[in-house]
């Protein structure tokens, strides 16, 4: 979950750590994908991630179950390091039939491909000869990777390969010398001994010489490859360039694919942000990326999905915001997709041979994204996405210089508009219960030129749920301190608290016996935001299921609390 930004460049959230600097020359010496490399990327908006490996044998999350996390990183599994291991003996995948998977692929509407090779539990999904812990070697004993990646090439579906360079099997791999430094609870979660620097293992070397022959391996023995997907991201400084040489490498393998596209998860630029488990801010002029699983874990558990009008919204969010989407799916142990997430692929496709055109090849703007929803263009055509807007609630669009010469709307009743004072006035939208979104197309007279700043859409919502489309819509509003009852479990994003001067403690919980302390801390006079952050698939998400929220003051600081989420 990183973004890659120039020093004093912009930061579209005040999470530092997601956001790794570079200096101008850092950034010059990179090698870029020029943009005509980039255009089919950012036309397709869509992709599948197959997230498959040995973790299907157990029905777990891939990587993150396993017991043992190698510094740097944090916390561990739950599945015992030599059952998880064991299961390399056990994946049959008997039922596995790469076409099928390509051609639902097809019919979803996606537009191109990523493939796990090796996840952090170090196990190579192809027929590598720089190790026996491998797909061929397992009772299912083909190249799962080649088969894909034929696939693949016969249906002109553009494949990528997602390569970890974390491997926490792998006995060489020591990114960090454990003798000179120790776990913390902090971001980057290791800290230096005193009087230490830096460093990694004595034996890491052997591990950077093998994972340099593994993707030249992957980028010499599978055809063209389209996009890189590394997976060790600086979040804080928890990775580093030198732990990898990835700038010799990326150079390798720009030479060896000269098309290819890499992502930023190598703590070197990269040529397109990844942000995970959240819809990135807006970036009209760079190449980004929401990724994100199904349900609450990437691979096939058999546990249950999000709502399939969330996935659909994080998605149009995505392309509002200039980004694509990749949406991970799993497969179960026998090689087959899981009915479920067969029906949801099946449903996007639906839905994008109807609504496609408002999506493909198009680009952010010129609305800015919002609560409401946002807008894509293409030529002199807008088409306004409205995700949230209850009856009667009322959106402002400014014109400046753009003359509209008609307006139909796609989906449902279509709004009653206005032109005033330069502006584009929408009122009484309706939307059916089952409405995904209201979809505008606007013909413009002329062809639009979009700003990296955009318009901002003035909206009928505060101005927190403004510039934070991702906390959805108000819950509750709450004056002075109290224990706050949602009357069922919702999914809580944020707590907006207006305070006078004092201590403050916010606590929440699901069945209002168990309680967990999101603040616990002095409060300034003014408004104190928490996010309400939950850890799924590997990272901290926002959101949580919740229904309690109690708040304790000194000196009846709390004037007014509004609850925000879904």
């Amino acid at each position: 979950m990183t973004w890659s930004v120039l020093k004093n460049g912009k930061k579209g959230c005040n999470q530092e750590h997601l956001f790794q600097v570079f200096t101008q020359e850092e950034w010059d010496a990179y090698p870029f994908a020029d943009e005509e490399k980039m255009k089919w990327f950012k036309d397709a908006k869509l992709g599948l991630f197959f997230h498959v490996g040995i973790s299907a044998v157990g029905g777990v999350d891939i990587g993150w179950s396993r017991h043992t996390h190698k510094l740097p990183d944090p916390g561990e599994g739950f599945i015992p390091d030599e059952e998880y291991d064991n299961w390399a003996k056990m994946l049959k995948m008997e039922e596995f039939n790469a076409g099928e998977w390509i051609d639902l692929a097809v019919r979803g509407g996606f537009k191109y491909v990523v493939i796990i090779t090796k996840h952090h539990d170090g196990f190579h999904m192809w027929d590598t000869q720089y190790s026996d812990y491998k797909i061929t070697n397992a009772p299912m004993g083909r190249d799962y990777l080649k088969e894909l990646t034929d696939a693949c090439h016969a249906r002109n579906m553009p494949v990528g390969l997602y390569y970890s360079q974390r491997d926490w099997h792998h006995e060489d791999y020591e990114p960090i010398d454990t003798n000179a430094a120790v776990r913390c609870q902090e971001i980057p979660y290791f800290k230096m001994k005193q009087g230490e620097k830096w460093k990694y293992g004595a034996r890491h070397p052997r591990y950077i010489k093998y994972m340099h022959d593994t993707v030249m391996e992957l980028m010499k023995k599978y055809g063209k490859i389209d996009i890189l997907w590394w997976d060790a991201c600086w979040f804080g400084g928890m990775f580093l360039e030198p732990m990898w040489d990835a700038m010799k490498l990326e150079k390798e393998v720009r030479n060896c694919q000269p098309h290819i596209i890499i992502n930023n998860r190598a703590s070197v630029p990269g040529d397109f942000d990844t942000p995970d488990c959240r819809v990135g801010f807006v970036q009209r002029n760079w190449g980004w990326e929401t990724c994100m699983p199904m349900g609450k874990e990437w691979a096939w558990t058999g546990a249950e999905l999000k709502p399939w009008k969330e996935i659909m919204h994080q998605f149009i969010s995505s392309v509002c915001g200039g980004g694509n989407y990749l949406l991970s799916i799993g497969a179960m142990p026998n090689g087959k997709i899981a009915p479920e997430e067969t029906e949801y692929i099946l449903r996007i496709g639906d839905w994008l041979r109807l609504y496609g055109d408002s999506v493909y090849g198009s680009r952010s703007g010129p609305w800015n994204p919002g609560y409401y929803g946002g807008s894509t263009c293409k030529g002199n055509i807008v088409y306004l996405h409205i995700l949230n807007c209850p009856e009667k609630e009322k959106l402002v669009l400014p014109l400046e210089d753009m003359e509209i010469e008609k307006i139909s709307c796609l989906t449902g009743q279509q709004p009653d508009t206005q032109q005033i004072g330069g502006n584009l006035i929408l009122s009484n939208i309706c939307q059916e219960k089952d409405c995904v979104d209201t979809i505008l197309c606007i013909v413009m007279k002329k062809g639009i030129v979009v700003s990296e700043e955009g318009l901002e859409v003035k909206e009928e919502a505060d101005e927190f749920q403004k510039q934070h489309s991702i906390y959805g819509r108000i819950l509750s509003e709450a004056k002075g301190a109290e224990t706050i009852d949602l009357k069922r479990l919702k999914k809580v994003t944020a707590l907006k608290i207006f305070t006078d001067s004092g201590m403050l403690k916010a606590e929440i919980s699901s069945d209002g016996s168990k309680w967990e302390s999101v603040y616990e801390n002095s409060a300034g006079k003014g408004c104190l935001n928490l996010e309400i952050k939950n850890y799924e698939a590997g990272t901290t998400v926002i959101g949580k299921e919740i229904r309690f929220i109690r708040l304790n003051e000194d000196k009846k600081i709390i004037k007014k609390v509004i609850v925000y989420g879904y």
